[in-house]
C-alpha cells in the first residue's frame, strides 16, 4: 500500500507540474509562485484522497511492559523518583493481611516517595453503583478503600473522582518524564495471573501532555 501511494503521489506530482509549466516561462522568473501553486494543489491533492496528519511526540524510549515485567520496572521507577508522581489508578487491591504482596509494595513506594520530599498525588476510581437495580443504585462503591485509607494515614495527597464519571486510567507520570501507562491495575491477579499490557515511556513532552490532561479530573477526599 505504501508502494503504491508513493507512486500515485509521484504521477500526480508530475502531471501538476507539467500542467503548470504550460502558464510559465522557463526563465525562472515566476518560480517562486510556481512551486506555491505546486504545493496548494498538492495539499488540496491529499485532503481530496482524505490524508490525514499526524504529528507525533519525541520519545527517548519506549519499553513495552508484558504480564510479570510491569511490577520490577515500576517499583524501580517509583523508588527512584525525585520530584513528582501522578498516580491515576482505577483498582488498588491490597490484602491487609498479606503486606509482601508487590500490590501491596507498589502503595509502599508511594509512602516512602511521599516521605523522602516528593510531591505525591494518587486518584482513585468511585463511582455510583449503576449496575444494580432500585435504590442500590443511589450507592456509591470507593474502589481500593484499604489503600486510600492507608496512602491517608501516611499523609500522602490521595483523592477520589467524580462519582458520576469512571475513571478506568491505569497511569503513572513521574518526574514530568516517565509514563506508565495500559490496562495493569494493582491487584493480584494483574500482577501475578492475567495477561496485561502496559508501556513505560520516557519523554518530557508526553509526560507533560497527559498530565495536563489527568490534572482535570475532578477530585474529592
Amino acid at each position: 500500500m505504501f508502494v503504491i501511494w508513493n507512486l500515485l503521489f509521484g504521477a500526480y506530482h508530475i502531471i501538476m507540474e507539467n500542467a503548470i509549466d504550460n502558464y510559465f516561462d522557463k526563465s525562472g522568473q515566476n518560480i517562486f509562485v510556481k512551486r506555491l501553486i505546486i504545493l496548494l494543489f498538492i495539499v488540496l491533492g491529499l485532503l481530496l484522497l482524505n490524508v490525514k496528519f499526524a504529528f507525533s511526540l519525541p520519545a527517548d524510549d519506549v519499553i513495552p511492559l508484558v504480564n510479570e515485567e510491569y511490577y520490577p520496572e515500576v517499583h524501580k521507577a517509583l523508588s527512584s523518583a525525585g520530584e513528582s508522581i501522578l498516580c491515576v489508578m482505577f483498582l488498588a487491591k491490597l490484602d491487609p493481611m498479606h503486606p509482601e504482596g508487590d500490590e501491596y509494595q507498589l502503595v509502599l513506594d508511594l509512602i516512602n516517595a511521599h516521605k523522602r520530599g516528593v510531591k505525591v498525588q494518587v486518584i482513585f476510581d468511585q463511582n455510583v453503583m449503576f449496575w444494580e437495580k432500585g435504590s442500590k443504585r443511589d450507592r456509591i462503591e470507593r474502589k481500593s478503600k484499604y489503600a486510600y485509607d492507608l496512602l491517608s494515614r501516611n499523609g500522602v495527597p490521595v483523592y477520589y473522582d467524580d462519582k458520576k464519571q469512571v475513571t478506568h486510567s491505569k497511569v503513572l507520570i513521574i518526574d514530568e518524564y516517565i509514563t506508565i501507562i495500559g490496562s495493569t491495575n494493582w491487584t493480584y491477579s494483574a500482577l501475578r495471573k492475567n495477561h496485561e499490557a502496559s508501556v513505560k515511556i520516557k519523554s518530557r513532552s508526553i509526560a507533560r501532555t497527559f498530565a495536563k490532561k489527568l490534572e482535570k479530573i475532578e477530585k474529592y477526599r
